[in-house]
């Protein structure tokens, strides 16, 4: 059995990449406010890349940024019960959804890649 289709067009609106997936998770397993330091720490990124892991999952409406600090906070109980099922799904099914955000990512690649090509093929002509 899949993710659900739910489960699915949460990860695609919500979650941009893997880094978003595991800040949104270790934000979540506390529930306290998070340094924003030691989150970058713990995902191997720099400070200014977790700054704006934590500003994208605002903007999302699953986290908050308070000055240094970061906190899982979803803006609507719907956000968090999807939030509680991905977490509950992703240890069995790590592979499918990390996946799912890689073909995501692909698939706005090629389509940004192939707005370039039918611009240039349109001058030529």
């Amino acid at each position: 059995m899949g993710l659900s289709p739910d489960l699915r067009r949460f990860v695609v609106a919500k979650i941009p990449s893997v880094s978003h997936l595991e800040a949104l998770l270790l934000l979540r397993s506390t529930r306290a406010a998070w340094p924003i330091d030691q989150l970058g720490a713990r995902l191997y990124v720099s400070m200014p890349q977790a700054e704006q892991l934590v500003d994208d999952l605002q903007a999302r409406g699953l986290a908050v940024h308070l000055g240094e600090n970061a906190q899982y906070l979803p803006k609507s109980e719907r956000l968090a019960r999807a939030v509680d099922e991905l977490a509950t799904v992703y240890g069995r099914r790590l592979v499918e959804i990390t996946q799912l955000i890689h073909t995501v990512n692909e698939k706005k690649a090629r389509r940004f890649a192939d707005a370039f090509l039918l611009r240039s093929t349109d001058k030529e002509s």
